[in-house]
This record gives structure tokens, sequence and C-alpha cells, in this order.
């Protein structure tokens, strides 16, 4: 939250509200990833700052499928949809599961929401106006797969994200 523009309110609130004071209240952060910008925001915030990390920050799991498919941007929205139909069976979910699509702009997941709703598919946009950066990718990959339970995660990559394959590359291979 704090990486999403929530600081002055996490402020507002810990300063304001009538919290105990630093070194009586109890503060915890939790992150699936904690890049080391948002550490030193957090730690404004806390006394005796004790960092545990579980893994590695800014890595994946085992327990999560990582698929890369290369799809031109245009051929994006269709691809998406062959994907969704190939989870039905006879108008039904097989697994009754649900998905997350993320896109890098605001503008883009309102429209994908409305493409989506008169393709047949339910859909809701929730946005924070974020770009997306390799941390962003693993934590929002890490979404599909929690508390040992696996999940699949699939990214369409286009020419466009030439810039960010050594990063992936490197990701996925330290997941296996």
């Amino acid at each position: 939250m704090l990486d999403m523009g929530f600081e002055p309110l996490i402020s507002k609130t810990v300063e304001q509200m009538h919290m105990p004071p630093p070194g009586v209240r109890q503060t915890m952060l939790f992150s699936a990833t904690f890049p080391n910008d948002i550490q030193n925001l957090a730690s404004g915030f806390l006394s005796n700052y004790i960092f545990l990390a579980a893994g590695r920050v800014g890595s994946s799991t085992e327990l999560i499928v990582q698929k890369v498919e290369l799809v031109q941007d245009i051929d994006k929205r269709n691809h998406l949809l062959d994907l969704l139909h190939s989870q039905m069976v006879n108008g039904a979910n097989v697994k009754q599961t649900l998905t997350l699509v993320f896109v890098a702009i605001k503008k883009g997941a309102d429209a994908l929401e409305f493409w989506l709703s008169r393709k047949g598919f339910p859909a809701i946009a929730i946005h924070g106006d974020k770009v997306q950066a390799t941390d962003d990718y693993v934590h929002r990959i890490g979404r599909t797969g929690r508390a040992g339970k696996s999940g699949l995660a699939t990214a369409f990559f286009s020419d466009n994200n030439a810039p960010l394959a050594k990063a992936l590359v490197g990701l996925m291979r330290e997941a296996n």
C-alpha cells in the first residue's frame, strides 16, 4: 500500500489517530515483495525494525507455473479470449476458478473490463495507476499460488516487452 500512494493516509493514522507512540505500539508490515525503497519508507513507521524474509525478496516459487506466450499487442485480447474459453466446457467453468488479468494502465483495465463483459465474461477492473515493472510481475503472479497451493501465471510477451526479457528469464530460472 505504501507504493500505491497510501503513505499519507498511513502517516495520518499513525500520527494523528490517538495511536500509542513508537516503542509502545507494535507495528507489523507484510508484503510478498518488499523492494528496498519501500522498506526505507516503511522503516519510518517502525522501531526496532526487524526484516524477515521467506525465500528471496523479489523471487517467485516453484508452486507457480509460469508460462510466457509471444503475442503481439494487437492480438492480446483475442488470445485472452481463447485462454478463457479453453477453461470452459459446455459454457461452464471447469474448476470454478477466478482469473486475474493485469494490464499496464488504468484506462486499459477499464476498456478490458467492458470488452470482456460484452464477450460474456463477468469482469471487474481494479487498478492503482501502476506501470508493470519486474517487482510488480512477481507480486502479481504470487496471487495465483498462496498458502502452499499451486497456481498458473501466463504472461503475454510482445516485442514491446523486450527490455524486460533478461530479468524475466532470471526470475523464472530461479523458481525452476
